[in-house]
């Protein structure tokens, strides 16, 4: 009765296993409104489900930005090589300019949770830009913009990976040996 409960679950299993193999891409468009006179920002992964994060006017430059006052650092910036944390990690097909187009990311380490953000000109269309958060292990997919202002750069955004608590649990316990080590030695 177990081997056959056994067979069953490593059926599932693999079954499971060939579905993922055969995901499909996932195209989010972001605001995702169907007013005419705005402009849709989308992005396509396989696999996963990206997530619009937010939508904006004006600028969105990775310096203390709409997306960094959510929590997320810069990591890079497509139209320049100096501007974030880890420049070059983001690479876009066109860089600037172009109505769409592909990324990559080599996905820094130290940091997760990645959103890419577009930005395309102002005044004509509304919003301006949109940001995007990346499913895990997702880093690569291809983009588009509607309308007919192209894209003026693009930004890579992450949030820092938290030290494991067992970490710190170890460092406060060897702070507490050499606190009391030396407090031993003052003593005697």
């Amino acid at each position: 009765m177990q081997l056959a409960g056994l067979r069953w679950a490593v059926a599932a299993l693999i079954l499971a296993a060939a579905g993922a193999a055969n995901a499909v891409s996932v195209t989010v468009s972001c605001p995702g409104t169907l007013a005419t006179t705005d402009r849709e920002f989308s992005l396509t992964t396989d696999p996963g489900t990206v997530a619009c994060l937010a939508t904006g006017a004006g600028n969105i430059n990775g310096n203390n930005d709409a997306i960094n006052q959510l929590g997320y650092v810069t990591l890079d910036k497509t139209d320049d090589s100096t501007t974030g944390l880890a420049p070059q990690s983001l690479t876009f097909t066109p860089p600037t300019s172009g109505l769409g187009g592909t990324f990559s990311i080599n996905a820094p380490a130290g940091y997760t949770n990645f959103v890419v953000a577009f930005k395309s000109g102002q005044g004509q269309l509304s919003p301006d830009w949109a940001a995007f958060t990346l499913p895990n292990g997702v880093t690569s997919g291809s983009w588009a913009i509607s309308g007919s202002q192209a894209l003026s750069h693009a930004n890579l955004y992450g949030q820092v990976v938290p030290a494991p608590a067992t970490v710190w649990l170890l460092a406060t316990g060897c702070a507490g040996l050499l606190f009391r080590l030396r407090r031993k030695s003052t003593t005697a």
